[in-house]
């Protein structure tokens, strides 16, 4: 059996030079979700990328470099896509005169964690990221995250103006919450199945995908709370 060649970190032309540095960011995507970002080597994702450690000094300078290119690219796929279904889906309500639809903006918040083999690596980063947090991916998470998050949270309240924008703050954490383990835990399906005696089945994210959308409407959507009153 011949051995895999790994690539050496000198190559031959600019073209050679970037299909490298995607090959590593993808494999660092893989080993991120799978292992979290601290408990990540280099190794781990250079054998996955096979090539030498060399190349991710010479390509990067350093692992935090690395988890910053990773973030970037993920982000920027992530949210220009949505920066564009939200741009319109506004830009629609705003010419018929009405709220935008609050189904409508939450179906093009959930749906980039549902695309297959991407998604769900996204999912996990960012749940790595909750139960592991470091000062790299927390910054990251605010650099990248933050501002298209205060937009979904805007587009909300548009959908929804009689409801305190304040509550939206809390609403989206449990938003995120709610996708973010629905796709990473494969065991989800398996559990909902298990639980209802197999009266419930789910086959993929597929079937998970409306039944996830229904739940965050009604719970976004819920009035204000009233606020308990003071005893005299």
């Amino acid at each position: 059996m011949t051995p895999k060649r790994t690539i050496r970190a000198r190559t031959a032309s600019p073209q050679r030079d970037q299909e490298i540095k995607s090959r590593i960011i993808s494999a660092a995507e893989h080993v991120f979700a799978e292992m979290g970002v601290e408990k990540a080597t280099l190794r781990d994702i250079t054998q996955r990328a096979e090539v030498n450690v060399a190349a991710v000094s010479y390509y990067f300078g350093s692992k935090s470099d690395l988890v910053h290119s990773v973030f970037d690219r993920l982000s920027t796929r992530l949210n220009e896509r949505r920066t564009d279904e939200l741009d319109r889906c506004l830009a629609e309500a705003k010419r018929a005169k009405r709220p935008p639809d609050l189904r409508a903006i939450l179906e093009i918040f959930i749906q980039p964690y549902l695309d297959g083999k991407s998604g769900r690596l996204f999912a996990r980063m960012i749940l790595q990221h909750r139960l592991a947090p470091s000062e790299v991916t927390a910054a990251i998470i605010s650099g990248h995250f933050d501002p298209m998050a205060r937009r979904f949270i805007q587009a909300i309240h548009d959908a929804c103006p009689d409801v305190d924008p304040d509550v939206f703050y809390w609403r989206y954490v449990f938003m995120i919450g709610s996708v973010v383990y629905s796709v990473a835990d494969h065991g989800v399906l398996d559990r909902a199945e298990q639980l209802s005696g197999g009266r419930v089945k789910a086959r993929g994210l597929a079937d998970v995908h409306e039944a996830l959308l229904d739940f965050l409407v009604a719970g976004v959507r819920q009035p204000s709370p009233q606020a308990p009153r003071r005893k005299r």
